[in-house]
């Protein structure tokens, strides 16, 4: 008879704490130190506990514990699927497939290589599989960039960006000297670089991004230091609110086609990425299935790895890969040139 009422206050409690933080989520997110730990933190945690509570609350319901309840689970359980956890459903239905998806015109890879010279054997392959148009590796130099010019035959390698393309590569810039006026935030070796891809389409500028890490301040909360922890949040925020503002600016939104991807090292729905990026479609979020999780810190698996695009390409799916031998996972998005 216990059992009965303690499930009924533990899915109130529950669907509760949902409703409040969904919209911490949604304007929260990455806005300020406890933002930041919120963007960071393992959400997805938050869903399991549905899995019991939903078919509890269903089979009671038709009795004590009353159909509202049961009302309430579900509505408690799909705002932390997709309102707390951000677990994606494609826009098309065309994009959920069992196998490999349907080739779009442009396929990219972005992949944050971790500096992992153990890549460097297994390369080939992955490309081979990947069977993708444009790759971005980030954190790439040494072994790595040498087989990706073996593999292509022509690569953009600079500082720790590698780029290689099926088609050919017209230019290779740095964010230093693509900011106009010059922008002192952006140094000529971090943040990004551009190539512009001669695509059977068109011409397309392709921008990889690599913004600064926020470890040093999630460091702070994972080996709990009570007497940095803000300091180091703001610190690290501050670093990536300038990056992401910097890099945002040399992107021309005259060009009618590009592409931005890489490592914002921004949470999906953090406010520096709406701020910034929130004019692009994020593939994932338009064309993913999932949580979405590019990388792994410990227990801290978060979807960092991004790629944008403006309203002239569509993605048709997008997926995150898994197995490879380093914190974050290859994304692969398939885009189609409209108009």
């Amino acid at each position: 008879m216990f059992a009965v009422p303690f499930f009924r206050w533990l899915i109130w409690v529950s669907a509760a704490c949902a409703g409040v933080l969904w919209p911490l989520v949604a304007f929260g997110n990455d806005a300020g130190p406890l933002g930041m730990l919120l963007g960071f933190a393992p959400r997805w945690w938050l869903t399991l506990p549905w899995v019991v509570l939903v078919p509890v609350a269903v089979r009671i319901g038709k009795g004590t514990l009353g159909g509202g309840t049961a009302v309430v689970a579900v509505a408690g359980a799909l705002v932390t699927l997709f309102g707390v956890a951000q677990f994606e459903f494609p826009s098309r239905l065309s994009a959920i497939s069992v196998g490999a998806p349907t080739r779009g015109d442009i396929r990219v890879v972005t992949y944050n290589t971790d500096v992992s010279a153990s890549l460097a054997d297994r390369l080939r392959r992955d490309v081979q599989a990947w069977d993708a148009d444009i790759v971005l590796l980030q954190d790439c130099k040494g072994v790595v960039a040498d087989s990706l010019r073996a593999i292509f035959g022509e690569a953009a390698v600079k500082d720790r960006f590698c780029i290689a393309s099926r088609w050919p590569m017209l230019s290779l810039d740095d964010a230093a000297s693509l900011a106009t006026p010059p922008d002192m935030r952006l140094r000529p070796d971090l943040f990004a670089v551009r190539v512009r891809v001669s695509t059977p389409f068109g011409i397309v500028p392709v921008y990889a991004v690599h913004l600064p890490s926020p470890r040093h301040g999630l460091g702070a909360a994972r080996w709990p230091d009570p007497a940095n922890l803000l300091p180091r949040l703001r610190t690290s925020l501050a670093e990536r609110d300038s990056a992401s503002a910097a890099v945002s600016g040399i992107v021309s939104r005259r060009d009618k086609r590009f592409i931005v991807a890489g490592d914002f090292n921004l949470p999906y729905g953090s406010a520096l990425l709406k701020r910034d990026w929130g004019d692009l479609t994020n593939a994932f979020a338009h064309a993913g299935l999932g949580f979405g999780h590019t990388m792994r810190a410990g227990i801290f698996p978060v979807r960092i790895d991004h790629l944008l695009v403006p309203e002239a390409l569509e993605p048709t799916s997008a997926r995150v890969l898994r197995g490879y031998p380093s914190e974050h996972q290859p994304v692969v998005v398939d885009l189609v040139w409209k108009g």
